[in-house]
Formats: structure tokens, C-alpha cells, sequence
């Protein structure tokens, strides 16, 4: 599968934009204002229904899928009260870390979600009895037409 989809990729990369338009939904991250020797704060946007990524309080791109390393899984505490109590949501929870181009081969991994009405942070989407977890090294992120998917993925055993 995975070699499929680099295949496309590969395609892809040599169509222009034109060509792409109506096949593909196109996003950019404007890389020139990212300080990769930085982290970002990166989370579901309910209203574009893409992930937003933010660095040092601004905003500054808009993405299906992103990659990250050295992440925290943050959830505030304040904002998820105010969610509980106005039932209104809010940006208040979210992944830390340094955005990267690819993740180590020879990982565990788990899908993650995080619901403010039942859990303090995010727990596995499997089995959330486990517990929050609040740290992995790496992260994936994505999201797609009505879906999205946050995995935490750790090296070693």
C-alpha cells in the first residue's frame, strides 16, 4: 500500500497545479514563516475542517496531514471547563512538537482521540480505560472528508 501511495505522489509531483485541481484538495503550509527550530501547537479546526498549525501565537498554515516530532498531547484545562459548562467548543487542546518530513521505520504506534466531555486528555481510541497519554515521539496527523486521524507513535519496543 504504502508503495502505491508513493507512486501517486511520485505522479502527482510533476502535474501542475491546474491538473490538480478537482482530483486533489490542494494545502499549503507557507514554510517560509515556520521556524522549524521551533515548536508548533497544532489542532483540529472545526470550521475548515483541516488541521491548523500555530507558532509562536500565530497561525500560520492550514494542512490535511502533518508530522511531528518530540510531541505533547495538551489539553487546557480552563478552556475544557468553559466547554463543559457553555457547551460551546473552544481551541483548547491540541499536539506540540517540531514538524518533520517522515517518521523512523520500526515504531508502535496508537490512534488517539480526545473528547472534552469524557476524558482530561488524550487517551487510545481503542481502549481510552488505559489512560492519558501526554507525550510520544513522533505524531501523525490527518484528516480528510469527514475523518481524522491522530496517531502517537513511539521507537524502540
Amino acid at each position: 500500500m504504502q508503495n502505491n501511495y508513493l507512486n501517486i505522489l511520485d505522479h502527482m509531483e510533476h502535474m501542475t497545479e491546474d491538473q490538480l485541481k478537482g482530483n486533489v484538495t490542494i494545502m499549503k503550509i507557507q514554510a517560509r514563516e515556520i521556524d522549524e527550530k521551533k515548536r508548533v501547537f497544532v489542532y483540529f479546526n472545526l470550521h475548515k475542517k483541516v488541521w491548523s498549525v500555530r507558532q509562536s501565537g500565530k497561525v500560520v498554515g492550514h494542512t490535511e496531514h502533518i508530522m511531528l516530532k518530540d510531541c505533547r498531547f495538551l489539553v487546557g484545562k480552563k478552556g475544557r471547563e468553559r466547554v463543559i459548562r457553555e457547551g460551546k467548543k473552544n481551541v483548547h487542546a491540541g499536539v506540540s512538537g517540531y514538524i518533520v518530513d517522515n517518521v523512523p521505520n520500526g515504531y508502535s504506534h496508537q490512534e488517539l482521540t480526545y473528547n472534552p466531555y469524557k476524558y482530561e486528555g488524550f487517551v487510545s481510541r481503542i481502549e481510552p480505560d488505559e489512560g492519558i497519554v501526554d507525550h510520544s515521539d513522533y505524531a501523525v496527523l490527518s484528516c480528510g472528508n469527514g475523518w481524522r486521524d491522530l496517531e502517537a507513535v513511539w521507537l524502540g519496543e
